[in-house]
């Protein structure tokens, strides 16, 4: 059977966006991407991004091991997932075998603003998902 689409009004100011194409800028607005969201970052919190020289995290990292802390805990969400990771895997290295990691994923909803460039259209807001890995690093008790 056929719907008759005779009867459905046609708006001519719709866009009709596909799926990857719901969150990139128009000429009408500009995309504005919230900062995520972050739990209450602890002393022994490490947030890894691909913005940081992985080294300097590293040495962090290495840092608050040393000065005794008996765990620490990676977070890294989107692109740096895998840099966490990387960074989880250099530490458990480095100590061999006296630290283990306890991994938890996740997915976390962010807000994007679409602003309008020009007064005639209004401002809207997308959601979108991320995700997200925590690695916690602890000392194993022997």
């Amino acid at each position: 059977m056929e719907e008759d689409t005779s009867k459905v009004p046609q708006s001519t100011n719709t866009k009709h966006y596909y799926k990857r194409q719901h969150y990139k800028s128009d000429s009408d607005h500009i995309l504005r991407k919230r900062i995520p969201p972050r739990d209450i970052r602890g002393p022994n919190d490490f947030y890894i991004t691909n913005n940081s020289n992985f080294k300097g995290q590293l040495a962090q990292c290495i840092k608050a091991l040393d000065k005794g802390e008996s765990e620490i805990v990676l977070c890294g969400s989107g692109a740096a997932v895998p840099r966490a990771i990387n960074l989880a895997l250099q530490l458990e290295d480095k100590y061999s075998g006296s630290y283990s990691l306890d991994v938890h994923t996740s997915t976390i909803h962010l807000v994007d603003d679409l602003e309008s460039i020009s007064n005639t259209h209004e401002s809207r807001s997308q959601t979108r998902c991320n995700s997200c890995v925590k690695i916690r690093v602890y000392k194993i008790n022997e």
